[in-house]
């Protein structure tokens, strides 16, 4: 065997090592994104009955540690980096915009030109993120082939930086002030509700349809920005038995907040 031979079979040995450890990376701290996302609301805000939507949890495990390490592994393709950089962040932005692109109501040809328009400059807005997914790579690469004191060092970082990695996505989705305070006025007119005669329920529930039957039943609280208010919040009433309000709360700043009447949806 010549040196070349050599040669060529430490390179590939290295490039396949660089992108299972930069896939590794990215699935890590994508499950840790996604559990992050699914709990913070409720370990912040332990008094309050935050819903938990497993299968929602599951999916954002699925996006962001499955399709995550994917492109994460991409970055570590290439030795010098730069290439395989640039085609895992224009992976990422393509995918990060397709699923933006699929929640929107716009009609398809205005969502594939606002796909192409956006591309490379959003690939260039997440570029950092596969930088540091190769860096993470070759790190462990270097460790891997390392011992003692520097090797615990070298692989004591990288998890850091994939533990702060997966929680900066997690903390995205906490709660607001003013989805909280949605959230709380909605709770506390609830409870209220569980010892009152129905004709001294909030006015927002007056008519609202099967809620005088299940104003004793344990709920949980979901939110969202409102989608009939530039200033409200959506909150959605989970029962065990499938039954769900909405109720849409308007905070307007300095004001006493507004409600719509709740919409009920019947299991």
């Amino acid at each position: 065997m010549n040196y070349q031979n050599i040669h060529e079979i430490q390179y590939d040995s290295d490039k396949n090592r660089r992108i299972f450890f930069a896939a590794l990376s990215g699935f890590s701290a994508g499950t840790i994104a996604a559990f992050i996302s699914g709990y913070i609301n409720i370990w912040l805000f332990p008094d309050l009955p935050i819903h938990l939507e497993w299968t929602s949890v599951f999916i954002a495990w699925l996006l962001l540690a499955v399709l995550g390490g994917v492109l994460a592994g991409v970055a570590g393709i290439s030795q010098e980096g730069w290439k395989s950089i640039l085609l895992s962040a224009v992976g990422m932005a393509f995918t990060i915009l397709l699923l933006g692109s699929l929640q929107s109501s716009e009609r398809t040809m205005v969502r594939v030109v606002v796909l192409s328009g956006l591309l490379f400059p959003f690939a260039a807005m997440v570029a950092p993120l596969a930088v540091i997914f190769f860096w993470l790579a070759r790190r462990f690469v270097q460790a891997d082939s390392s011992k003692g004191w520097m090797r615990f060092k070298m692989i004591f970082v990288n998890l850091i930086v994939i533990v702060a990695l997966g929680i900066l996505p997690g903390l995205y989705v906490k709660m607001n002030s003013r989805a909280e305070q949605g959230v709380r006025l909605i709770h506390e007119i609830l409870q209220s509700a569980r010892t009152s005669a129905p004709a001294a329920f909030h006015k927002a529930l007056l008519n609202t349809e099967g809620f005088a039957a299940h104003k004793g039943q344990p709920y949980t609280l979901s939110q969202a920005a409102s989608k009939y208010s530039t200033v409200g919040v959506d909150v959605t009433v989970h029962y065990d038995d499938g039954y769900t309000m909405l109720c849409t709360v308007v905070l307007y700043p300095g004001r006493d907040s507004a409600m719509y009447p709740c919409k009920s949806q019947l299991p």
